[in-house]
């Protein structure tokens, strides 16, 4: 398919659009996973783009197997399809997981001057305010010890970045305690290496997009130029559906039209057409949604 004209104002200079898939199997996936996958799919497929399944498997302590195929059943509960990543638990496990790139992060860090390490804990007296942390060992000179300390990355505040990241996040930690890259240190090094140019998130997520735009500067990546979509986060009750509040995981016996039509319903197109994703696929394309949303969430 081809690009007409006042999308191509909206999107990245080098042409083919690329975006990606990012769950992290660190709980059974709920109906704000099946927004953001439809979402997700719907927007790269009607502009002939290439989508990645990356599965996002930074957190060791919460990852398990199971959370893994529970990836892969959702994704053809929904009818997903998706043209680059693992196609089963194993093949994730020998080929895709960050650990097979552990060499790239580290690679990556050293190309970093502006870092420092941390003792702190969020109960250290006086390292955080308003839950940003106070630097409180950025002069320390301490030594790296596995399991002890972390790895800062000293935010610039004059950057244009840089001053936003600090105002939400302040010196952010790239490297965790057991030397493992933080979300926001590998994400960006993930999608710069997949060519990623478009990116559609919840908008609780607009402080990990700063970092990672902050980061990408630093490091002269072309993921700097990607088009960011923020949508709405789907509420239960007053707080948003999350793993770790272990919200209901999406039901697998279920219809997945109930899914199609949160999305049909929020963006204003024919409920008619949340039968079948290829249905819905048709309406977004037909009412230039594409176009609409990059339009209004540019960020």
């Amino acid at each position: 398919m081809r690009l007409d004209q006042g999308i191509n104002d909206y999107l990245p200079p080098s042409g083919g659009i690329v975006s990606r898939i990012a769950p992290t199997p660190s709980g059974y996936l709920h109906a704000g996973n099946a927004y953001n996958f439809i979402l997700t799919y719907l927007l790269t497929r009607s502009l002939g783009g290439i989508l990645h399944l990356r599965i996002d498997d930074y957190d060791l302590g919460r990852y398990r197997r199971d959370f893994v195929q529970n990836i892969f059943d959702v994704l053809d509960f929904l009818e997903l399809d998706y043209d680059k990543g693992s196609t089963s638990v194993g093949d994730f496990e020998r080929n895709f997981s960050f650990k097979t790139r552990a060499k790239r992060y580290e690679n990556t860090l050293e190309k970093l001057d502006e870092i420092y390490i941390c003792e702190c804990t969020r109960a250290t007296k006086n390292a955080y305010e308003n839950g940003i942390y106070t630097k409180i060992c950025k002069d320390k000179k301490l030594k790296f010890i596995k399991d002890k300390t972390a790895i800062r990355l000293s935010v610039d505040e004059n950057d244009e970045f840089g001053r936003q990241v600090a105002e939400q996040m302040g010196d952010f930690v790239i490297y965790k305690k057991d030397f493992t890259p933080a979300y926001n240190f590998a994400s960006v090094i993930d999608d710069e290496d997949m060519g990623v140019n478009l990116v559609v998130r919840g908008e609780d997520l607009l402080p990990c997009t700063l970092a990672q735009r902050y980061l990408a500067k630093k490091l002269n990546f072309g993921f700097l130029n990607a088009k960011f979509i923020h949508h709405k986060l789907l509420l239960d009750g007053a707080k948003k559906l999350s793993k770790s509040s272990k919200s209901p995981p999406i039901d697998l016996k279920a219809d997945p039209q109930i899914y199609y039509k949160m999305v049909a319903s929020d963006f204003g197109l024919n409920l008619c057409s949340a039968d079948k994703i290829s249905n819905l696929l048709y309406e977004f394309k037909l009412k230039n949604m594409t176009e609409k949303l990059l339009q209004s969430q540019i960020c």
